[in-house]
């Protein structure tokens, strides 16, 4: 005897949430975690994808949040590598200048 022979709405419960699951309808679009990644996300809908992501723990929208993180990594090195090129030019520059 299983806990949905005592209980008919259990088995339901279980079937809802899995095609809750299933069908990720609760998970917002992954511009609104872009959005909540970036910190542009206020009140209520800033705690939902807090909730989903972290209670909830969505294992879908985690790695989407995980991608778009790495995305945003990768966009940030050019411009750092850049940056750091240019400041070792202008130093030596600088360096030769002040030598004369």
């Amino acid at each position: 005897m299983t806990a949905e022979d005592n209980d008919p709405d259990a088995a339901l419960a279980l079937t809802v949430a899995a095609v809750w699951r299933a069908e990720r309808i609760s998970c917002p679009h992954p511009h609104v975690l872009q959005s909540w990644l970036q910190g542009g996300l206020d009140g209520g809908a800033a705690e939902f994808v807090a909730f989903h992501l972290g209670d909830s723990g969505c294992p879908y929208c985690n790695a989407v949040i995980e991608d778009l993180k790495a995305r945003e990594d990768e966009a940030a090195q050019p411009v750092l590598e850049d940056l750091k090129d240019r400041l070792l030019r202008s130093t030596v520059a600088a360096l030769r200048k002040h030598k004369r």
